[in-house]
């Protein structure tokens, strides 16, 4: 057996070129070009190539590098055997047989159709991981014993699609081309077979995998074996206490670092301490030491008690180059490790190695690196789905599935590569007036499917508006016909296709924008391969297409387009790492759940099911996990990274620096260890210095003036010489608000996809109100109750799209409907007529020539000469005191105009009773505010109005922002506008 071993925490790829040149360096340069490398992925194929190239005593060339996962996938290699199926067909055969079961079983015992792509993508997974081990799918017979009978049995009947039904396709339909991991398997047996009957003469080398998985472990063990092969396994640790090897030996614990190696060393019959250095290393450092005690398995963990003496005396040093960073979140996690990176840049041919699982964070970091002008190389990437061409793509089959709504119309047509048959600045324009007019001022059903029209009383229209919408319509159109007529797989593709080109080609001369760039390209060769594999689906319609190419583009990882990444500073994934190396090591995101990941729970088996058919259990991905781990803390400088919450929750530290940090503090034997302290004092300096880099220079913030409470002077005759009685409250409350409105002639929009919010129900339940009183003239008839909610059942069919919504306002209106109706007939005891809904202004003496408007809810003209206003409140109605107070003079100056005989078609009247109805819907339904002898208190109310508008009418006084606002938390229209935020509210 020719077994090698690097330690953890060695640079692999350079202690693998020195190696490799000791052995074979002296031989002539023909016979090194015919050694064979296998590696375990491209990242490290590159690495170990640079490092050859790097490490060559002189010119020399090369021995062929190959990567060990890629064998089955060359259509050259081994071509006796049947060629790997397109995955893509596998997924688009297995989506069609997922939805004929979920059809034939139905949707309420089993998944909806939409479900599909994601149960077949998950049957894939299963498929891969039988094919790795060599199980027949038939082994699944006998993954239980009678326990779970029942569940059993409905799992076994959706695993008869892999057991029975896809041989049989692969068999006919694909012309028996095997799975991935199967030819994979396959091709290493044969070679395996092949190497046995002829050996090799030139050597094989192995490197840089752990052999965990069951094929590369054959191929590993295979190669050990040949006389001129050697494996030399990546962070191997032959200084293991033999009492942990043991316990590794009985299954006990796969999360251990050195777990994954246990598959090779039983197929290859090789004892721990029987492997060799591939290079003469040094004996293990105090940092080695330290995390070879802190990863030991939980059984023998009790071993800590008799290590603690020996680890005490070179815990300084051990932990000398450690960094404990604990941020207070993600941001500040980011900002803290770049400029780590920053500082470690400052060193001459210093280099950095960043690595995370969470792309996420890595997104974060490249942005936080980018203040500093520094761009890492990256190699996470992102998947298809969230790339600029995917969205779009996305956005597109979505709208044409009659999912569109105003927030996803919005995002298609404001999309940086939307610019239908015109230049980018053209669209833009007419995008923004479409948004206006149309997207924000009205309820977008969001399953309407159609692109609203221009409202028939636009005005002022650009040229070629409505030639720009149809164009949008005309893009989209074939494939919504495509999608509505059920039609095939192929002819949606070929549509979306010609969907996207149209959409974003600026005009015939120039190419469709969403195919540029790498993720364009990306795009376009998915479309591609969709359209070539689409018979793999057959000829019925797709039951969820968005949800289909959402599934597939998750799957399509693409790089960064980094046009200069930094040499000295490497972003990867762990995994990728394992022969990477740099003088300082940040490993980020260490949080429970992230790094390690937690195995997802398996959809199909149980773990006594995958135990009983020979599958491996998911702790084996912990264990791959734990040794990237131990490989990348070992040695040079480290900084172990992790935010103490994420997205607002706490977090929870990851295993093994939770492990990592009890041992520390048991070696101190203190109540407070030192050493952690030193670790976590230099992680908060980061903290510190990367919370100032977020900050204006100090000399900036003196020499800005602290924002003030806006309160703008604007000249007296520009200032609005008509208010409605709403607006008199708003301009005693937030007299900025007027100014806006009024002066600056400023209207709010509606956000995006707002659901329907107090304005619209004080809407509905005025124009539910107006139609029941017209309806009920005279006395209130018995069956009020029936005709109030028919006439509200008629408004939310008008006004509300959204069912949701109609059964939840329906259920408020009838309840304040009860406590209505239950005063009502006292109300109209003594009326003779009614008015609703009716117009009225006045002219005051002071200021001169100033109107005050009103639209009142409702006016009853009593038999006595009197009458009585009502006012309609969607919301709580206004309290005595804030009427008293002069807040509230709705009733008042309704009263002042009615007196004045200024309501539209209604004489004097002097109104004796008001009241505020608040029609909330909640607790009894309602609640009346009644002010009585309304004309008693009018001529109060004028003097407070007059005084306060012609308070207003002086060029020295402002309209001053949330002067008087009810609560200082609410929120108003121009709030933004006034840049509240930047003042405080209790100012002034």
């Amino acid at each position: 057996m020719t077994l090698y071993a690097l330690p953890p925490g060695t640079d692999f790829a350079r202690n693998f070129s020195s190696g490799f040149w000791a052995r074979y360096g002296a031989r002539p340069a023909a016979e090194i070009a015919q050694i064979q490398i296998l590696l375990n992925n491209r990242r490290s194929l590159r690495a170990v190539e640079d490092a050859l190239l790097q490490g060559a005593p002189a010119a020399a060339l090369l021995p062929r590098l190959q990567v060990l996962a890629e064998l089955g996938a060359d259509p050259l290699g081994h071509a006796d055997l049947p060629p790997q199926i397109d995955p893509l067909r596998r997924d688009l055969r297995l989506t069609r047989l997922v939805e004929r079961y979920l059809e034939t079983e139905g949707a309420e015992r089993t998944a909806p159709p939409a479900a599909a792509p994601d149960m077949a993508r998950a049957l894939a997974s299963l498929l891969d991981e039988l094919d790795e081990e060599g199980i027949d799918a038939k082994a699944l017979d006998n993954a239980t014993n009678g326990e779970h009978a029942e569940h059993w049995a409905r799992t076994l009947a959706f695993m008869e699609l892999i057991r029975t039904h896809w041989p049989a396709i692969a068999a006919e339909a694909e012309g028996g081309a095997l799975g991935p991991k199967d030819r994979q398997r396959k091709v290493i047996e044969a070679q395996i077979a092949t190497w046995k009957s002829a050996p090799p003469k030139h050597p094989v080398i192995a490197a840089a995998s752990t052999g965990s998985v069951a094929t590369t472990a054959l191929m590993l063990a295979a190669i050990a074996e040949l006389p001129n092969g050697a494996v030399v396994m990546p962070g191997f640790d032959r200084q293991l206490d033999p009492q942990i090897w043991q316990t590794l030996a009985d299954g006990s614990c796969p999360e251990h670092p050195q777990a994954p190696f246990l598959r090779l060393l039983s197929l290859s019959g090789a004892a721990p301490d029987g492997i060799e250095d591939w290079v003469t290393q040094p004996a293990p450092g105090p940092r080695l030491n330290l995390l070879h005690q802190a990863l030991r398995p939980a059984p023998v963990t009790d071993a800590w008690h008799q290590a603690a003496p020996v680890l005490k005396p070179d815990l300084t040093e051990a932990t000398a180059d450690v960094t404990l960073l604990e941020a207070p979140g993600l941001r500040q996690e980011a900002a803290a490790i770049a400029l780590a990176t920053r500082r470690a840049l400052e060193t001459p041919e210093r280099t950095v190695l960043i690595l995370t699982q969470d792309a996420g964070l890595a997104r974060r970091i490249t942005a936080e690196l980018a203040r500093f002008r520094i761009e890492p190389d990256d190699s996470l990437g992102k998947p298809l789905a969230q790339s600029a061409p995917g969205v779009f793509l996305r956005l597109i089959a979505e709208i044409s599935a009659g999912r569109s709504g105003a927030v996803r119309l919005a995002g298609l047509l404001h999309h940086p590569l939307m610019r239908p048959g015109l230049s980018r600045r053209e669209h833009l324009a007419l995008t923004r007036r479409y948004d206006r007019l149309v997207l924000r001022q009205r309820a977008i059903d969001p399953d309407s499917g159609a692109l609203p029209d221009w409202p028939e009383d636009a005005q002022n229209l650009p040229e070629g508006a409505q030639d720009w919408l149809n164009a949008i319509r005309d893009a989209l159109s074939p494939l919504a016909e495509a999608m509505a007529a059920r039609a095939s797989l192929a002819e949606l593709a070929a549509a979306h296709i010609a969907a996207a080109t149209a959409l974003s080609q600026p005009d015939r001369e120039n190419p469709a924008e969403v195919w540029q760039g790498t993720p364009g390209q990306a795009s376009e060769a998915l479309m591609a391969r969709l359209s070539r594999a689409a018979d793999a689906f057959g000829p019925g319609a797709v039951a969820d297409y968005p949800g289909l190419l959402l599934t597939l583009m998750r799957s399509e990882e693409i790089r960064p387009e980094g046009q200069t990444p930094h040499p000295r500073v490497l972003l990867q994934s762990p995994r990728e790492a394992r022969v990477s190396r740099g003088d300082l090591v940040i490993l980020a995101g260490l949080n429970e759940g992230g790094w390690p990941r937690v195995p997802a729970p398996d959809p199909w088996l149980s773990r006594p099911m995958r135990a009983a058919i020979g599958l491996p259990m998911p702790e084996r991905l912990i264990g791959l996990s734990a040794h990237d781990f131990l490989q990348a803390s070992a040695a040079g400088e480290v900084v172990l990274s992790r935010a103490l919450k994420v997205d607002g929750a706490p977090s929870v530290a990851s295993r093994w620096l939770i492990r990592l940090e009890t041992l520390i503090a048991g070696v101190d034997a203190a109540e407070t260890s030192p050493t952690l302290a030193a670790m976590r004092a230099r992680g908060q300096e980061l903290l510190d210095l990367a919370a100032h880099t977020h900050l204006p220079d100090e000399d900036l913030i003196k020499a800005l003036p602290r924002a003030a409470r806006p309160s703008p002077t604007p000249p007296v005759e520009a200032r609005p010489k008509t208010l409605s009685v709403t607006q008199v409250e708003t301009l005693v409350r937030d007299a900025y608000a007027i100014y806006a409105c009024k002066i600056l002639k400023l209207e709010p929009l509606d956000p995006l996809g707002q659901s329907t919010d107090y304005r619209d129900r004080g809407i509905l339940i005025h124009e539910v109100m107006e139609r029941f009183t017209k309806a009920t003239p005279g006395p209130l008839p018995e069956n009020a109750d029936s005709i109030l909610m028919a006439e509200a059942d008629a408004v939310l069919r008008e006004q509300i799209p959204f069912a949701d919504m109609r059964r939840i306002w329906r259920a408020r209106i009838a309840r304040f409907a009860r406590w209505f109706l239950e005063g009502e007939e006292q109300r109209r005891a003594d009326r003779q007529t009614t008015s609703v809904e009716i117009k009225g202004q006045m002219v005051l003496p002071q200021p001169p020539g100033f109107t005050v408007t009103a639209r009142a809810d409702r006016i009853d003209l009593m038999s006595d000469g009197g009458a009585a206003i009502y006012d309609y409140k969607a919301g709580a109605p206004p309290t005595r005191s804030q009427i008293d107070a002069g807040f509230n003079q709705q009733l008042h100056l309704q009263a002042a105009i009615l007196a004045e005989g200024g309501f539209e078609g209604l004489e004097r009247a002097h109104a004796h009773l008001g009241a505020y109805l608040g029609l909330t819907g909640s607790g009894e339904g309602g609640r009346e505010v009644a002010v009585r002898d309304l004309a008693s208190d009018i001529q109060d109310h004028l003097d407070r109005l007059q005084v306060l508008l012609g308070h207003f009418m002086r060029q020295e006084t402002g309209y001053t922002a949330r002067s008087r606002v009810k609560h200082l938390t609410e929120s108003g229209d121009y709030d933004h506008l006034a840049r509240f935020g930047e003042w405080e509210a209790g100012d002034d």
